[in-house]
């Protein structure tokens, strides 16, 4: 089944675009060939090694294996961009990030595992030309950049710890290490304009890529070994959004997606995931919207799968994985905007289900004319709604899906504009002539390059209506009439 999604990915990739697919050992070889037959071997961009776990892995009776692959193609190795390093982001030198010892950057501890302890919270201070680790005399130096890992961290409970304990700064390495960096050479600290002390890391290979933090002028290039994430990671990003519960078994990391999206998409692409699982895919997007003011779009694709009943999420409600998603988006996107600079931030989306189409098919009973005429009078098929109707209108003609959808009431019929007047639809019935007038008002209103309007064939009052529509229309440059 994947040779004909893979066909179909090559048809939908932009000229300049580029597929990342993700893959255990078991199948990478075979899905290698594949993508080389699809793709073009020329069209190969790279493999990425993803350290998947953190820690012991079981997944073979002989080999613990802790990796996974993600392939990446293109669909013309030539007009593709690679966006070569990473745009980090500006420390923040907001009074949050701030408090008596300086400057630092906030992280919860317990992603890495880390619990508030005494002996990672001591003092460190800058007197004269000398920093002090808890009043021992280090002698200070300067270098380009520091190493995240190692700064003043926020301290906040996990599940089952003591609820009463109040939120604390630690650093992430001990005092002794510290100590011991700065005095053998390969940490030192820094004074900035600000008057704030950062401690830096001389060996690039300690520079932590996930981290979007910028250093003077310095980038770090793209590598493709990704160490940075795994799957726990992905797991707790879904308990952050859920009150601490995870809906979803091994999710992607957000961090991990806004990588490869950081590598391969650009200021308004489109992001096409034909495996969305618990929503990841849109959660990056917007993440990483919200951090580089990009417009990028996403569309995700997702089979309704039922979920387990015993399942904790089939409990609190969720009866498939579309239903989580949603969720997940909603809340990643109202999260995402409440922590942004970007208050216009879109974070919107619309969902649509593959179906049948919605008007009802000639489809006669010839035992029961009579009735099969009578039914034919309804043009939707039971259960649908206009607005079901309305989208496969645009569908039809090729109208972005994404595109408003103003109502307007004219002659007491409404009246659906896409497009700001581009496509005018009136599904009402006993539509009469009078209509008219008020739709060339609108048109002249909105203005736009091109207009089309569409009407039930079933909905005017009478077939001279119909006719004194059109052609009044007609002599007012709308000339599109469609009737369905």
């Amino acid at each position: 089944m994947i040779y004909p999604r893979l066909k179909l990915a090559r048809n939908l990739l932009t000229n300049e675009g580029i597929i990342f697919i993700s893959i255990d050992d078991n199948e990478l070889n075979n899905l290698k060939k594949l993508c080389d037959e699809i793709f073009g071997e020329e069209n190969f961009v790279s493999l990425f090694i993803w350290k998947s776990k953190s820690g012991g892995a079981g997944d073979s009776s002989r080999i613990a294996v802790d990796c996974e692959y993600i392939l990446s193609y293109s669909k013309n190795i030539n007009l593709v961009e690679i966006n070569k390093e990473i745009k980090i982001k500006k420390f923040d030198h907001s009074d949050k990030f701030s408090d008596e010892r300086g400057f630092f950057n906030k992280r919860n501890l317990d992603e890495t595992g880390i619990r508030y302890s005494e002996s990672l919270d001591f003092k460190i201070e800058k007197k004269n030309k000398h920093v002090y680790v808890d009043d021992e005399k280090i002698s200070d130096s300067s270098l380009f950049y520091f190493d995240e890992r190692m700064i003043l961290k926020e301290f906040s409970l996990v599940p089952g710890g003591d609820k009463n304990h109040l939120k604390k700064y630690t650093w992430r390495w001990s005092k002794n290490k510290i100590v011991n960096g700065l005095k053998n050479g390969y940490l030192c600290f820094k004074t900035n304009n600000y008057g704030e002390i950062k401690l830096i890391q001389k060996s690039y290979e300690f520079f932590d890529t996930s981290r979007e933090i910028k250093i003077a002028n310095h980038y770090t290039p793209f590598r493709n070994l990704l160490t940075f994430t795994n799957t726990s990671q992905g797991t707790k990003d879904i308990k952050d959004l859920f009150d601490g519960i995870a809906y979803f078994d091994y999710p992607k990391p957000v961090n991990l997606l806004s990588h490869l999206l950081k590598i391969g998409s650009n200021k308004n692409d489109i992001i096409l995931d034909f495996f969305s699982g618990s929503g990841t895919m849109a959660h990056a997007v917007m993440d990483l919207n919200s951090f580089d003011d990009y417009n990028r779009k996403f569309i995700l694709v997702q089979i309704s799968e039922e979920i387990d009943e015993k399942s904790n999420a089939f409990k609190s409600g969720y009866k498939s994985i579309t239903e989580i998603g949603k969720e997940r988006i909603r809340r990643a996107g109202e999260k995402i905007k409440s922590e942004s600079n970007n208050k216009n931030l879109d974070i919107g989306f619309k969902v649509f289900k593959l179906d049948s189409s919605n008007l009802n098919k000639w489809n006669p009973d010839y035992n029961d004319l009579e009735q099969t005429l009578i039914d034919s009078t309804n043009n939707l098929v039971e259960g649908r709604t206009e607005l079901d109707l309305v989208y496969e209108i645009m569908l039809k003609y090729g109208i972005d899906l994404t595109l408003a959808i103003e109502e307007y009431i004219l002659d007491n019929k409404k009246v659906y504009s896409i497009g700001y007047g581009s496509l005018l639809i009136c599904l009402d019935d006993n539509i009469t002539k009078e209509i008219a007038i008020p739709l060339i008002e609108l048109k002249n209103k909105l203005s736009p390059e091109t207009i089309r309007v569409v009407f039930k064939d079933n909905g005017f009052a009478s077939d001279s209506d119909k006719t004194n529509i059109k052609e009044t229309l007609k002599t007012n440059n709308i000339d599109e009439f469609i009737t369905i």
